[in-house]
């Protein structure tokens, strides 16, 4: 029942962990006494498949096994690997190769929440609005034509009617343009 699971190292794990651990090995201990259960109550056709299945699994699984024990991979890590361990201080060509390989090198996503926590719109009044040049147009005593596209980037005029603008309160007709 074993032949395939990894060894486990019970030292390293917590009191909960360790008890997860003995738990779903009872379980597995009990397993094979259900399939076997289980292969009685359907048709032997069935049983004949899970069973010849496992057993070519088992087999493909532990040739596997050997053949990479006998000859273990070589594994050649690139320059950039060492440098994984603090993304801070690496270079920017080191991350440019670490994200071609598909390593997240930039920021979390949490970091650019926690950034974005700090940034807001400052609230502007418009251009003109306050200005001395606008408190002289709207003061004369001239007719000027405001165009209906800038009557709301200089905050001041609301639209009565087609050919009224309405200025700081006051009504005035809209001059004919020609």
């Amino acid at each position: 029942m074993t032949v395939l699971s990894p060894d486990s190292d019970t030292s390293k794990m917590s009191d909960e962990e360790r008890e997860q651990f003995e738990r779903s090995q009872g379980v597995l201990k009990f397993l094979p006494l259900l399939i076997g259960f289980f292969s009685l109550q359907v048709p032997a056709g069935l049983t004949i498949y899970w069973f010849t299945s496992n057993f070519f699994t088992l087999s493909q699984s532990l040739v596997v096994r050997q053949y990479y024990k006998a000859n273990p991979p070589q594994i050649e890590l690139p320059d950039y690997w060492d440098a994984l361990e603090n993304m801070e201080e690496m270079t920017p060509e080191e991350k440019r190769k670490a994200a071609k390989a598909g390593i997240a090198t930039g920021p979390k996503f949490e970091d650019l929440i926690d950034e974005a926590k700090f940034h807001f719109v400052v609230e502007r009044n418009p251009l003109r609005e306050n200005s001395k040049a606008w408190e002289r147009v709207t003061s004369s005593g001239d007719k000027r034509v405001i165009p209906t596209e800038m009557e709301a980037w200089v905050n001041g005029g609301n639209v009565v009617d087609a050919e009224t603008i309405e200025i700081n309160g006051t009504e005035e007709k809209e001059a004919a343009l020609q």
